[in-house]
């Protein structure tokens, strides 16, 4: 079975085969065997994604009907008709490595490995021996990683980390960060007490976009009054500071960029109490039971 490149997304050919000779095809596919087995008994729970939650320690995430599987698994099935790869394509340009490596058995289970640059070995850079002589070359490797980023088995795809997989797919549609314009409507919601010149957007940084796309996605502030907000926030010791009174009652928008990221890590619901010691502790991932 040959071993498949995925090009970055700005490629006009999206993947590539690459040829090699027997006895390196044997060793890749075993590789590629074994930390597929690995990620399987490593992750038995399969959860269905949901952003904002991070896979605990035995667990990864599942998308099902993965649009983006059906190249990948063409490219399995028709292996000769996929572009081979010549010296006059660059690595710089690959985004990950697959294979089937149980095909022809299983032609709809794939391993994918993400490709980094580190990872390009350039002979030029290094002597190497031939015969007791050292000399330089003008070839071009790279390494196989160590670790499967995901596997896609049918239309499905289970994965660790969201954030490797954007480097390879397009994940826009599970997940997006919120734009400029998401940041403006946000901070004008009618719940805001904004200060006179705030522009969130001078401040945001993924982590702000990403909070404030799962806000937005949650519609909490248009189906919970701020009082309702208060009160919980107040269960929480959770110091939100708010304006007016009644149903003129606003959260006040802070700008300092710390108690911003904490204000939204509230509105994410980020925040519980200890049943025991009602302590109040920040999850750093949640997921409906």
């Amino acid at each position: 079975m040959p071993l498949f490149a995925v090009m970055k997304k700005t490629s006009a050919v999206r993947i590539y085969r690459i040829e090699t000779d027997q006895q390196t095809d044997k060793k890749i596919t075993a590789t590629f065997k074994q930390q597929l087995t690995d990620f399987e008994n490593d992750y038995p729970k399969i959860l269905p994604f949901a952003a904002g939650y991070n896979p605990d320690s035995d667990e990864c995430s599942i998308i099902n009907n993965f649009i983006e599987a059906a190249p990948l698994l063409d490219a399995v099935k028709r292996s000769t008709a996929i572009p081979k790869w010549d010296d006059s394509i660059g690595l710089d340009d690959v985004a990950a490595l697959f294979m089937a490596p149980d095909y022809p058995t299983k032609k709809d289970k794939i391993a994918i490995q993400i490709f980094s640059k580190k990872q390009i070995l350039k002979s030029s850079k290094y002597l190497w021996l031939n015969k007791n002589v050292f000399s330089m070359s003008e070839l071009l490797g790279f390494n196989i990683d160590d670790k499967l980023v995901a596997l896609v088995e049918n239309q499905s795809l289970k994965f660790r980390s969201f954030t490797s997989l954007r480097s390879i797919f397009d994940m826009n549609q599970y997940f997006a960060l919120a734009t400029k314009q998401d940041i403006d409507d946000f901070t004008k919601h009618v719940s805001f007490d904004v200060p006179q010149g705030f522009d969130m957007n001078l401040v945001a940084d993924n982590v702000i976009r990403k909070k404030v796309a799962l806000i937005n996605k949650s519609k909490i502030l248009d189906l919970q009054p701020v009082d309702k907000i208060e009160t919980a926030a107040s269960n929480l010791n959770f110091p939100l500071v708010t304006s007016g009174v009644g149903n003129l009652k606003k959260i006040v928008m802070p700008t300092d960029k710390k108690l911003i990221k904490e204000l939204l890590d509230f509105l994410d619901e980020d925040y519980f109490n200890s049943e025991l010691t009602q302590v109040r502790y920040r999850s750093n991932s949640k997921r409906i039971a």
